[in-house]
Protein backbone atom coordinates (compact mmCIF):
# COMPACT_ATOMS: atom_id res chain seq x y z
CA UNK A 1 0.00 0.00 0.00
CA UNK A 2 1.48 3.50 -0.74
CA UNK A 3 1.14 5.35 2.34
CA UNK A 4 1.74 8.92 0.34
CA UNK A 5 -1.38 8.37 -1.72
CA UNK A 6 -3.35 7.29 1.11
CA UNK A 7 -2.34 10.69 3.33
CA UNK A 8 -2.84 12.45 -0.40
CA UNK A 9 -6.84 11.59 -0.29
CA UNK A 10 -6.86 12.00 3.29
CA UNK A 11 -5.39 15.32 2.99
CA UNK A 12 -7.23 16.51 -0.19
CA UNK A 13 -10.74 15.22 1.84
CA UNK A 14 -9.93 17.12 4.79
CA UNK A 15 -9.41 20.62 3.00
CA UNK A 16 -12.71 19.69 0.93
CA UNK A 17 -15.04 18.73 4.58
CA UNK A 18 -13.25 21.70 6.35
CA UNK A 19 -14.69 24.01 3.16
CA UNK A 20 -18.09 21.89 2.23
CA UNK A 21 -19.49 20.03 5.05
CA UNK A 22 -17.73 20.74 8.66
CA UNK A 23 -20.33 20.23 10.27
CA UNK A 24 -21.01 16.08 9.17
CA UNK A 25 -19.05 13.60 11.22
CA UNK A 26 -15.73 12.31 9.02
CA UNK A 27 -17.66 9.64 7.77
CA UNK A 28 -20.53 10.67 6.65
CA UNK A 29 -18.51 13.42 5.05
CA UNK A 30 -16.34 11.12 3.66
CA UNK A 31 -19.61 9.46 2.06
CA UNK A 32 -20.93 12.74 0.72
CA UNK A 33 -17.08 13.07 -0.59
CA UNK A 34 -16.89 10.19 -2.39
CA UNK A 35 -20.56 10.46 -3.86
CA UNK A 36 -20.07 13.75 -5.34
CA UNK A 37 -16.56 12.58 -7.18
CA UNK A 38 -18.69 9.27 -8.44
CA UNK A 39 -20.97 11.75 -10.24
CA UNK A 40 -18.88 15.27 -10.95
CA UNK A 41 -19.88 14.00 -14.61
CA UNK A 42 -23.58 14.19 -13.60
CA UNK A 43 -23.39 17.80 -12.81
CA UNK A 44 -26.03 16.92 -10.19
CA UNK A 45 -26.72 20.03 -7.32
CA UNK A 46 -26.17 19.77 -4.17
CA UNK A 47 -29.83 19.27 -3.67
CA UNK A 48 -30.00 16.64 -6.12
CA UNK A 49 -27.03 15.12 -4.36
CA UNK A 50 -29.28 15.10 -1.21
CA UNK A 51 -32.05 13.28 -2.62
CA UNK A 52 -30.44 10.07 -3.07
CA UNK A 53 -28.67 10.18 0.47
CA UNK A 54 -30.31 7.13 2.17
CA UNK A 55 -26.95 6.32 4.46
CA UNK A 56 -28.48 5.15 7.61
CA UNK A 57 -30.21 2.57 9.84
CA UNK A 58 -31.72 0.39 8.02
CA UNK A 59 -30.33 1.39 4.66
CA UNK A 60 -29.72 -1.99 3.46
CA UNK A 61 -26.15 -1.67 2.81
CA UNK A 62 -27.13 1.57 -0.07
CA UNK A 63 -25.60 4.63 0.81
CA UNK A 64 -26.51 6.37 -2.09
CA UNK A 65 -29.78 5.67 -4.74
CA UNK A 66 -30.20 7.58 -8.19
CA UNK A 67 -31.92 6.72 -11.11
CA UNK A 68 -31.50 8.55 -14.86
CA UNK A 69 -33.03 8.87 -17.69
CA UNK A 70 -31.45 10.42 -20.67
CA UNK A 71 -29.36 11.75 -17.85
CA UNK A 72 -31.75 13.39 -16.33
CA UNK A 73 -32.14 12.76 -12.40
CA UNK A 74 -35.11 10.99 -11.71
CA UNK A 75 -37.34 12.74 -8.90
CA UNK A 76 -40.68 12.43 -7.51
CA UNK A 77 -42.75 15.28 -9.41
CA UNK A 78 -39.58 14.40 -12.56
CA UNK A 79 -41.46 14.09 -16.17
CA UNK A 80 -40.28 11.22 -17.70
CA UNK A 81 -38.41 12.22 -21.06
CA UNK A 82 -40.17 11.38 -23.70
CA UNK A 83 -38.57 9.31 -25.66
CA UNK A 84 -36.38 7.43 -22.77
CA UNK A 85 -33.51 6.30 -24.85
CA UNK A 86 -31.17 5.26 -21.56
CA UNK A 87 -31.39 4.49 -18.41
CA UNK A 88 -29.52 4.21 -15.74
CA UNK A 89 -29.75 3.42 -12.21
CA UNK A 90 -26.85 4.31 -9.67
CA UNK A 91 -26.36 2.49 -6.62
CA UNK A 92 -23.57 3.53 -4.04
CA UNK A 93 -21.49 2.68 -1.00
CA UNK A 94 -18.78 4.68 0.93
CA UNK A 95 -17.11 3.68 3.99
CA UNK A 96 -13.65 5.76 5.46
CA UNK A 97 -12.26 2.63 5.44
CA UNK A 98 -8.54 1.19 4.06
CA UNK A 99 -9.15 -1.81 2.22
CA UNK A 100 -12.74 -3.17 0.04
CA UNK A 101 -14.62 -5.92 2.13
CA UNK A 102 -16.87 -9.05 1.01
CA UNK A 103 -19.04 -7.75 3.16
CA UNK A 104 -20.40 -4.47 1.39
CA UNK A 105 -20.58 -6.24 -2.03
CA UNK A 106 -22.64 -9.27 -0.26
CA UNK A 107 -25.19 -5.96 1.29
CA UNK A 108 -25.48 -4.97 -2.41
CA UNK A 109 -26.42 -8.03 -3.71
CA UNK A 110 -29.09 -8.32 -0.55
CA UNK A 111 -30.68 -5.30 -1.46
CA UNK A 112 -30.50 -5.60 -5.40
CA UNK A 113 -32.80 -8.66 -4.84
CA UNK A 114 -35.11 -7.21 -2.85
CA UNK A 115 -35.49 -4.27 -5.44
CA UNK A 116 -35.72 -6.35 -8.31
CA UNK A 117 -38.09 -8.60 -6.54
CA UNK A 118 -41.38 -6.91 -7.97
CA UNK A 119 -43.47 -9.83 -6.32
CA UNK A 120 -42.97 -8.33 -2.74
CA UNK A 121 -44.04 -4.60 -2.72
CA UNK A 122 -41.47 -2.00 -0.96
CA UNK A 123 -44.03 -1.86 1.94
CA UNK A 124 -43.18 -5.38 3.14
CA UNK A 125 -39.63 -4.48 3.16
CA UNK A 126 -39.91 -3.63 6.88
CA UNK A 127 -36.37 -4.17 7.60
CA UNK A 128 -35.28 -1.25 5.77
CA UNK A 129 -36.06 2.86 6.29
CA UNK A 130 -39.09 4.21 4.79
CA UNK A 131 -36.62 6.38 2.61
CA UNK A 132 -35.04 3.60 1.24
CA UNK A 133 -38.42 1.77 0.56
CA UNK A 134 -39.47 4.85 -1.15
CA UNK A 135 -36.50 5.16 -3.72
CA UNK A 136 -37.42 1.19 -4.55
CA UNK A 137 -40.72 2.16 -5.08
CA UNK A 138 -39.91 5.54 -7.32
CA UNK A 139 -37.30 3.48 -9.40
CA UNK A 140 -40.13 0.48 -10.20
CA UNK A 141 -42.69 3.11 -10.81
CA UNK A 142 -40.67 5.06 -13.21
CA UNK A 143 -38.90 2.43 -14.81
CA UNK A 144 -42.43 0.46 -15.37
CA UNK A 145 -43.34 3.58 -17.14
CA UNK A 146 -40.42 3.26 -19.90
CA UNK A 147 -40.41 -0.24 -20.47
CA UNK A 148 -42.55 -0.72 -23.24
CA UNK A 149 -39.95 2.12 -25.39
CA UNK A 150 -36.77 1.18 -27.20
CA UNK A 151 -34.04 2.21 -24.63
CA UNK A 152 -30.72 0.81 -23.05
CA UNK A 153 -30.79 0.22 -19.30
CA UNK A 154 -27.20 -0.06 -17.42
CA UNK A 155 -27.23 -0.45 -13.33
CA UNK A 156 -23.87 0.54 -12.09
CA UNK A 157 -21.96 -0.26 -8.91
CA UNK A 158 -19.89 1.76 -7.17
CA UNK A 159 -18.01 1.17 -4.16
CA UNK A 160 -15.64 3.50 -2.94
CA UNK A 161 -13.15 3.73 0.46
CA UNK A 162 -9.36 5.05 1.03
CA UNK A 163 -7.81 1.43 -0.25
CA UNK A 164 -5.05 1.55 -2.13
CA UNK A 165 -4.88 -2.06 -3.32
CA UNK A 166 -7.05 -3.90 -5.66
CA UNK A 167 -9.87 -6.05 -4.03
CA UNK A 168 -8.68 -9.97 -3.77
CA UNK A 169 -10.25 -12.05 -5.66
CA UNK A 170 -13.23 -13.66 -3.24
CA UNK A 171 -14.79 -10.20 -3.63
CA UNK A 172 -14.20 -10.25 -7.14
CA UNK A 173 -16.18 -13.77 -7.22
CA UNK A 174 -19.36 -11.93 -5.63
CA UNK A 175 -19.10 -8.81 -8.01
CA UNK A 176 -19.55 -11.53 -10.60
CA UNK A 177 -22.44 -13.46 -9.25
CA UNK A 178 -24.24 -10.08 -8.34
CA UNK A 179 -23.35 -9.31 -11.96
CA UNK A 180 -25.22 -12.45 -13.28
CA UNK A 181 -27.99 -11.95 -11.05
CA UNK A 182 -29.01 -8.34 -12.33
CA UNK A 183 -29.11 -10.05 -15.99
CA UNK A 184 -30.41 -12.95 -15.22
CA UNK A 185 -33.55 -10.49 -13.98
CA UNK A 186 -33.42 -8.49 -16.70
CA UNK A 187 -31.47 -9.69 -19.78
CA UNK A 188 -30.90 -6.62 -21.68
CA UNK A 189 -29.21 -4.40 -18.43
CA UNK A 190 -25.53 -3.97 -18.87
CA UNK A 191 -23.71 -4.26 -15.39
CA UNK A 192 -20.79 -1.91 -14.25
CA UNK A 193 -19.47 -2.62 -10.64
CA UNK A 194 -16.43 0.09 -10.12
CA UNK A 195 -14.03 0.03 -6.87
CA UNK A 196 -13.12 3.25 -6.20
CA UNK A 197 -10.00 3.32 -4.26
CA UNK A 198 -7.40 5.86 -2.82
CA UNK A 199 -5.92 6.56 -6.23
CA UNK A 200 -8.88 7.12 -8.14
CA UNK A 201 -10.77 9.16 -5.66
CA UNK A 202 -7.83 11.39 -5.49
CA UNK A 203 -7.59 11.89 -9.43
CA UNK A 204 -11.18 12.91 -9.72
CA UNK A 205 -11.04 14.98 -6.68
CA UNK A 206 -8.09 16.88 -8.21
CA UNK A 207 -9.75 17.24 -11.84
CA UNK A 208 -11.31 20.76 -12.04
CA UNK A 209 -14.35 20.78 -14.48
CA UNK A 210 -13.54 21.47 -18.14
CA UNK A 211 -14.08 25.03 -18.61
CA UNK A 212 -12.86 25.79 -22.23
CA UNK A 213 -14.06 23.82 -25.18
CA UNK A 214 -12.50 23.90 -28.79
CA UNK A 215 -14.91 23.99 -32.27
CA UNK A 216 -13.86 23.68 -35.94
CA UNK A 217 -15.86 26.54 -37.97
CA UNK A 218 -16.09 26.90 -41.52
CA UNK A 219 -16.49 30.00 -41.80
CA UNK A 220 -17.14 32.87 -39.20
CA UNK A 221 -16.40 36.71 -38.79
CA UNK A 222 -16.14 38.47 -34.98
CA UNK A 223 -17.03 41.66 -33.78
CA UNK A 224 -15.46 44.59 -31.93
CA UNK A 225 -17.60 43.18 -28.56
CA UNK A 226 -15.79 39.67 -28.74
CA UNK A 227 -18.86 37.85 -30.26
CA UNK A 228 -18.41 35.53 -32.76
CA UNK A 229 -21.13 34.49 -35.39
CA UNK A 230 -19.60 30.93 -37.87
CA UNK A 231 -20.99 28.26 -39.97
CA UNK A 232 -19.84 25.16 -38.24
CA UNK A 233 -20.24 21.27 -39.93
CA UNK A 234 -23.11 19.42 -38.03
CA UNK A 235 -20.60 16.41 -37.54
CA UNK A 236 -18.10 19.22 -35.64
CA UNK A 237 -20.89 20.60 -33.38
CA UNK A 238 -22.22 16.73 -32.10
CA UNK A 239 -18.63 16.97 -31.59
CA UNK A 240 -18.43 19.78 -29.65
CA UNK A 241 -21.44 18.40 -27.60
CA UNK A 242 -19.98 15.21 -26.53
CA UNK A 243 -17.78 14.82 -23.43
CA UNK A 244 -15.15 11.98 -23.23
CA UNK A 245 -17.38 9.08 -23.08
CA UNK A 246 -18.93 9.85 -25.76
CA UNK A 247 -22.31 11.01 -24.20
CA UNK A 248 -24.46 14.64 -24.02
CA UNK A 249 -22.44 17.41 -22.14
CA UNK A 250 -25.44 17.81 -20.24
CA UNK A 251 -23.81 21.36 -18.44
CA UNK A 252 -23.68 22.67 -22.10
CA UNK A 253 -27.06 22.96 -21.83
CA UNK A 254 -27.81 23.21 -18.18
CA UNK A 255 -28.77 27.27 -18.34
CA UNK A 256 -31.09 26.95 -21.49
CA UNK A 257 -34.76 27.43 -20.25
CA UNK A 258 -36.50 24.78 -22.07
CA UNK A 259 -36.64 21.05 -21.39
CA UNK A 260 -36.50 18.97 -24.35
CA UNK A 261 -39.55 18.55 -25.95
CA UNK A 262 -39.31 14.75 -27.17
CA UNK A 263 -39.09 13.22 -31.09
CA UNK A 264 -43.25 13.60 -31.18
CA UNK A 265 -42.55 17.70 -30.99
CA UNK A 266 -43.46 18.78 -34.47
CA UNK A 267 -40.49 21.15 -34.35
CA UNK A 268 -38.37 18.54 -33.41
CA UNK A 269 -39.68 16.63 -36.17
CA UNK A 270 -39.04 18.79 -39.02
CA UNK A 271 -35.14 19.22 -37.59
CA UNK A 272 -34.79 15.48 -37.66
CA UNK A 273 -36.35 15.01 -41.19
CA UNK A 274 -34.18 17.95 -42.56
CA UNK A 275 -31.28 15.95 -40.75
CA UNK A 276 -32.34 12.83 -42.90
CA UNK A 277 -32.68 14.38 -46.27
CA UNK A 278 -29.45 14.54 -46.73
CA UNK A 279 -27.28 17.02 -48.05
CA UNK A 280 -29.98 18.37 -50.91
CA UNK A 281 -29.79 21.80 -48.75
CA UNK A 282 -27.93 23.59 -46.24
CA UNK A 283 -28.90 23.31 -42.91
CA UNK A 284 -28.73 26.31 -41.60
CA UNK A 285 -31.40 27.54 -44.29
CA UNK A 286 -33.87 25.75 -42.86
CA UNK A 287 -33.20 26.63 -39.04
CA UNK A 288 -32.37 29.81 -36.45
CA UNK A 289 -29.00 28.34 -35.33
CA UNK A 290 -27.60 27.98 -31.81
CA UNK A 291 -26.98 30.81 -29.26
CA UNK A 292 -24.01 30.58 -26.92
CA UNK A 293 -23.36 32.59 -23.88
CA UNK A 294 -19.68 32.85 -23.29
CA UNK A 295 -17.37 34.39 -20.97
CA UNK A 296 -14.15 34.51 -23.57
CA UNK A 297 -13.93 33.52 -27.15
CA UNK A 298 -10.97 33.33 -28.95
CA UNK A 299 -9.64 32.01 -32.71
CA UNK A 300 -7.02 30.24 -33.71
CA UNK A 301 -7.08 29.16 -37.70
CA UNK A 302 -10.55 27.46 -37.81
CA UNK A 303 -10.59 26.31 -34.33
CA UNK A 304 -12.72 28.80 -31.83
CA UNK A 305 -12.17 27.84 -28.24
CA UNK A 306 -14.89 28.99 -25.58
CA UNK A 307 -14.44 29.52 -22.26
CA UNK A 308 -17.35 28.12 -20.14
CA UNK A 309 -20.05 28.00 -22.92
CA UNK A 310 -23.90 27.88 -22.05
CA UNK A 311 -26.17 27.18 -24.88
CA UNK A 312 -29.08 29.46 -24.32
CA UNK A 313 -31.07 28.93 -27.21
CA UNK A 314 -30.91 25.86 -29.22
CA UNK A 315 -31.33 23.22 -27.32
CA UNK A 316 -34.30 20.93 -29.52
CA UNK A 317 -31.66 21.45 -32.64
CA UNK A 318 -28.44 20.67 -30.21
CA UNK A 319 -30.08 17.20 -29.52
CA UNK A 320 -31.63 16.51 -32.63
CA UNK A 321 -28.05 17.03 -34.19
CA UNK A 322 -26.15 14.96 -31.37
CA UNK A 323 -28.80 11.91 -31.40
CA UNK A 324 -28.45 12.01 -35.70
CA UNK A 325 -24.78 11.51 -35.31
CA UNK A 326 -24.90 8.72 -32.34
CA UNK A 327 -27.43 6.78 -34.28
CA UNK A 328 -24.91 6.89 -37.55
CA UNK A 329 -21.24 8.18 -36.40
CA UNK A 330 -19.56 7.38 -39.89
CA UNK A 331 -21.83 9.28 -41.78
CA UNK A 332 -20.20 12.10 -43.90
CA UNK A 333 -22.16 15.20 -43.81
CA UNK A 334 -20.82 18.53 -45.22
CA UNK A 335 -23.85 20.98 -44.43
CA UNK A 336 -23.48 23.68 -41.56
CA UNK A 337 -25.54 25.01 -38.17
CA UNK A 338 -25.34 28.29 -37.87
CA UNK A 339 -23.77 29.51 -34.26
CA UNK A 340 -23.70 33.01 -32.28
CA UNK A 341 -21.05 33.25 -29.58
CA UNK A 342 -21.92 36.12 -27.18
CA UNK A 343 -19.24 37.48 -24.52
CA UNK A 344 -21.81 39.41 -22.35
CA UNK A 345 -20.26 42.50 -20.37
CA UNK A 346 -22.48 41.79 -17.19
CA UNK A 347 -24.77 38.96 -15.76
CA UNK A 348 -27.63 40.97 -16.38
CA UNK A 349 -27.00 41.03 -20.12
CA UNK A 350 -26.72 37.37 -20.13
CA UNK A 351 -30.41 37.41 -18.95
CA UNK A 352 -31.61 39.46 -21.52
CA UNK A 353 -30.64 37.52 -24.11
CA UNK A 354 -31.61 34.39 -22.96
CA UNK A 355 -35.13 35.51 -22.10
CA UNK A 356 -35.07 37.58 -25.67
CA UNK A 357 -33.91 34.15 -27.31
CA UNK A 358 -36.41 31.46 -25.80
CA UNK A 359 -40.04 33.13 -26.53
CA UNK A 360 -40.56 31.55 -29.89
CA UNK A 361 -42.06 28.00 -27.87
CA UNK A 362 -43.98 27.48 -25.05
CA UNK A 363 -41.44 27.40 -21.57
CA UNK A 364 -41.46 26.04 -18.36
CA UNK A 365 -42.64 29.16 -16.48
CA UNK A 366 -40.12 28.70 -13.70
CA UNK A 367 -37.66 28.38 -16.09
CA UNK A 368 -37.81 31.94 -17.25
CA UNK A 369 -38.84 32.95 -14.22
CA UNK A 370 -35.22 32.20 -12.79
CA UNK A 371 -33.66 34.93 -14.73
CA UNK A 372 -36.34 37.69 -12.98
CA UNK A 373 -34.51 40.95 -11.09
CA UNK A 374 -35.80 39.29 -7.92
CA UNK A 375 -33.43 36.30 -8.18
CA UNK A 376 -30.36 38.80 -8.39
CA UNK A 377 -31.87 40.84 -5.57
CA UNK A 378 -31.95 37.84 -3.15
CA UNK A 379 -28.41 36.69 -4.47
CA UNK A 380 -26.97 39.66 -3.13
CA UNK A 381 -28.83 40.34 -0.12
CA UNK A 382 -28.07 36.38 0.72
CA UNK A 383 -24.51 37.34 0.34
CA UNK A 384 -24.95 39.93 2.89
CA UNK A 385 -25.50 36.75 5.49
CA UNK A 386 -22.79 34.60 4.21
CA UNK A 387 -25.52 32.49 2.51
CA UNK A 388 -25.17 31.70 -1.29
CA UNK A 389 -27.96 31.73 -3.44
CA UNK A 390 -27.34 28.86 -6.38
CA UNK A 391 -29.52 30.80 -9.01
CA UNK A 392 -27.04 29.37 -11.70
CA UNK A 393 -26.85 25.97 -10.47
CA UNK A 394 -23.39 24.60 -9.18
CA UNK A 395 -21.78 27.55 -9.37
CA UNK A 396 -21.10 27.64 -5.73
CA UNK A 397 -20.69 24.20 -5.65
CA UNK A 398 -17.44 24.75 -8.53
CA UNK A 399 -16.21 27.74 -5.54
CA UNK A 400 -16.37 25.22 -2.81
CA UNK A 401 -18.70 26.85 -0.54
CA UNK A 402 -20.33 25.32 2.32
CA UNK A 403 -23.45 22.56 1.59
CA UNK A 404 -25.38 24.22 4.25
CA UNK A 405 -24.95 27.83 3.28
CA UNK A 406 -25.96 27.19 -0.45
CA UNK A 407 -29.64 27.70 -1.47
CA UNK A 408 -31.69 26.45 -4.45
CA UNK A 409 -34.90 28.42 -5.81
CA UNK A 410 -36.73 25.29 -4.72
CA UNK A 411 -35.52 24.82 -1.32
CA UNK A 412 -36.35 28.99 -1.06
CA UNK A 413 -39.52 28.51 -2.69
CA UNK A 414 -40.13 25.72 0.03
CA UNK A 415 -39.12 27.75 3.35
CA UNK A 416 -41.08 30.58 1.85
CA UNK A 417 -44.59 28.35 0.82
CA UNK A 418 -44.48 27.15 4.26
CA UNK A 419 -43.83 30.06 6.43
CA UNK A 420 -44.90 32.69 4.21
CA UNK A 421 -47.73 31.17 2.78
CA UNK A 422 -48.76 28.72 5.48
CA UNK A 423 -48.97 25.53 3.07
CA UNK A 424 -46.06 23.01 4.96
CA UNK A 425 -48.32 20.47 3.38
CA UNK A 426 -47.59 21.41 -0.33
CA UNK A 427 -43.85 22.83 0.36
CA UNK A 428 -43.81 18.57 1.50
CA UNK A 429 -45.16 17.18 -1.41
CA UNK A 430 -45.47 18.86 -4.54
CA UNK A 431 -42.92 21.83 -4.64
CA UNK A 432 -41.93 21.58 -8.07
CA UNK A 433 -45.80 21.29 -9.44
CA UNK A 434 -46.50 24.46 -7.49
CA UNK A 435 -43.33 26.48 -8.86
CA UNK A 436 -44.47 25.73 -12.44
CA UNK A 437 -48.18 27.47 -11.97
CA UNK A 438 -47.48 30.89 -12.33
CA UNK A 439 -49.79 31.74 -9.96
CA UNK A 440 -48.11 30.34 -7.00
CA UNK A 441 -44.83 31.50 -8.27
CA UNK A 442 -45.44 34.79 -8.10
CA UNK A 443 -47.01 34.20 -4.04
CA UNK A 444 -44.09 32.90 -3.52
CA UNK A 445 -41.65 35.02 -5.00
CA UNK A 446 -43.72 38.07 -4.76
CA UNK A 447 -41.83 41.33 -5.76
CA UNK A 448 -42.98 43.61 -3.14
CA UNK A 449 -41.99 41.56 -0.07
CA UNK A 450 -38.76 42.63 1.88
CA UNK A 451 -36.23 40.75 0.58
CA UNK A 452 -34.84 39.90 4.44
CA UNK A 453 -38.37 37.79 4.42
CA UNK A 454 -36.30 35.18 1.86
CA UNK A 455 -33.58 35.48 4.44
CA UNK A 456 -35.87 34.94 7.59
CA UNK A 457 -37.17 31.90 5.89
CA UNK A 458 -34.11 30.42 4.89
CA UNK A 459 -32.38 31.26 8.01
CA UNK A 460 -35.00 29.66 10.15
CA UNK A 461 -35.35 26.55 8.29
CA UNK A 462 -31.64 26.07 8.84
CA UNK A 463 -32.41 26.53 12.61
CA UNK A 464 -34.72 23.74 12.21
CA UNK A 465 -33.33 21.31 10.26
CA UNK A 466 -30.29 21.46 12.88
CA UNK A 467 -32.28 21.52 15.91
CA UNK A 468 -34.46 18.28 14.15
CA UNK A 469 -30.79 16.25 13.10
CA UNK A 470 -29.44 16.61 16.65
CA UNK A 471 -32.86 14.67 17.97
CA UNK A 472 -32.66 10.89 19.20
CA UNK A 473 -36.14 10.48 19.22
CA UNK A 474 -37.34 11.08 16.16
CA UNK A 475 -36.82 8.88 13.30
CA UNK A 476 -34.93 9.97 9.98
CA UNK A 477 -38.65 9.85 8.20
CA UNK A 478 -40.55 11.79 11.15
CA UNK A 479 -37.49 14.73 10.62
CA UNK A 480 -38.19 14.87 6.99
CA UNK A 481 -41.90 14.85 7.20
CA UNK A 482 -42.30 17.36 10.00
CA UNK A 483 -39.97 20.34 9.30
CA UNK A 484 -41.97 22.37 7.34
CA UNK A 485 -44.37 22.27 10.10
CA UNK A 486 -42.35 22.95 12.65
CA UNK A 487 -41.13 26.03 10.13
CA UNK A 488 -44.68 27.21 10.15
CA UNK A 489 -45.54 27.13 14.00
CA UNK A 490 -41.85 28.50 14.66
CA UNK A 491 -42.54 31.76 12.76
CA UNK A 492 -46.43 32.04 14.14
CA UNK A 493 -44.75 31.69 17.91
CA UNK A 494 -41.49 34.07 17.30
CA UNK A 495 -43.91 36.84 15.16
CA UNK A 496 -47.11 36.09 18.45
CA UNK A 497 -49.23 35.71 15.02
CA UNK A 498 -50.99 33.04 13.77
CA UNK A 499 -50.95 34.55 10.57
CA UNK A 500 -47.79 36.28 10.27
CA UNK A 501 -47.88 39.15 7.53
CA UNK A 502 -44.66 39.67 5.33
CA UNK A 503 -43.31 42.74 7.03
CA UNK A 504 -43.14 40.12 10.27
CA UNK A 505 -41.19 37.54 8.74
CA UNK A 506 -39.15 39.95 7.11
CA UNK A 507 -38.21 41.09 10.71
CA UNK A 508 -36.90 37.55 12.07
CA UNK A 509 -34.02 37.86 9.61
CA UNK A 510 -32.16 39.40 12.26
CA UNK A 511 -33.81 37.34 14.68
CA UNK A 512 -32.66 34.09 13.62
CA UNK A 513 -29.17 35.08 13.24
CA UNK A 514 -28.50 34.36 16.58
CA UNK A 515 -30.02 30.56 18.32
CA UNK A 516 -33.85 30.22 18.80
CA UNK A 517 -34.42 29.93 22.07
CA UNK A 518 -34.29 26.47 23.32
CA UNK A 519 -37.54 26.41 24.88
CA UNK A 520 -39.51 27.92 21.51
CA UNK A 521 -37.74 24.99 19.62
CA UNK A 522 -38.58 22.38 21.90
CA UNK A 523 -42.62 23.56 22.06
CA UNK A 524 -42.83 23.70 18.32
CA UNK A 525 -41.76 20.64 17.65
CA UNK A 526 -43.92 18.91 20.28
CA UNK A 527 -47.12 20.06 19.39
CA UNK A 528 -46.26 19.20 15.24
CA UNK A 529 -44.81 15.65 16.30
CA UNK A 530 -48.03 15.35 18.69
CA UNK A 531 -50.56 16.07 15.81
CA UNK A 532 -48.39 14.25 13.58
CA UNK A 533 -48.27 10.85 15.25
CA UNK A 534 -51.83 11.53 16.13
CA UNK A 535 -52.96 11.43 12.62
CA UNK A 536 -51.21 8.19 11.55
CA UNK A 537 -47.53 9.70 11.77
CA UNK A 538 -46.19 8.67 7.92
CA UNK A 539 -45.36 10.82 5.19
CA UNK A 540 -49.13 10.60 3.92
CA UNK A 541 -50.00 12.45 7.21
CA UNK A 542 -47.26 14.90 6.04
CA UNK A 543 -48.54 15.37 2.25
CA UNK A 544 -52.47 15.24 3.50
CA UNK A 545 -54.94 18.02 4.04
CA UNK A 546 -55.11 17.07 7.48
CA UNK A 547 -52.26 18.08 9.69
CA UNK A 548 -52.17 22.07 8.95
CA UNK A 549 -55.99 22.73 9.33
CA UNK A 550 -55.22 21.28 12.78
CA UNK A 551 -52.01 22.89 13.71
CA UNK A 552 -53.51 26.83 12.46
CA UNK A 553 -56.40 26.00 14.30
CA UNK A 554 -54.18 25.45 17.74
CA UNK A 555 -52.42 28.51 16.47
CA UNK A 556 -55.26 30.58 16.55
CA UNK A 557 -56.25 29.65 19.96
CA UNK A 558 -52.73 30.78 21.34
CA UNK A 559 -53.22 33.81 19.46
CA UNK A 560 -56.38 34.69 19.03
CA UNK A 561 -56.49 38.40 17.87
CA UNK A 562 -56.18 36.97 14.28
CA UNK A 563 -59.41 36.47 12.31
Amino acid sequence: MSEIDVRALEANFEGWQKERAPALARDKAFERFCIEQILKDADLSDEEIESGILGGSDDGGVDAFYFFVNRTLIQDETELPDPALTAQLVLIQAKYEKSFTEGAVEKLHSFTRDLLNYARPPEKFTYLNALVREAIARFREKYNAILGSQHTLTVSFHYSTKSDDSPNPKIGKRVENLRAFVVDQISAASVEFDFWGCKRLLAIARTPPKQQLTIDISKCFTTDDGAVVALVKLKSFAVFLADEGGNLRRRLLESNVRDYQGKSNPVNADIRQTLNNGDTEEFWWLNNGITILATAASLAGNKLTVTKPEIVNGLQTSQEIFAFFKEHPDKKDSRNVLIRVIVPPEEQSRNRITKATNFQTVVNPVSLHATDSIHFDIEERFKLYDLFYDRRKGEYRNLRKPISRIISIKDLARSVMAIALQRPDDARARPQTLLNDDATYRQIFENDYNRDLFVACILLMRQIETGLESRGDLTKEEKRDIKYYVAMWLASSLTKSAIPKPPEIAGLAKVCLSPIATGEMESAVKEVVGEFRRLGGDDKVAKGNELRPALQKKLIGLFPNEK
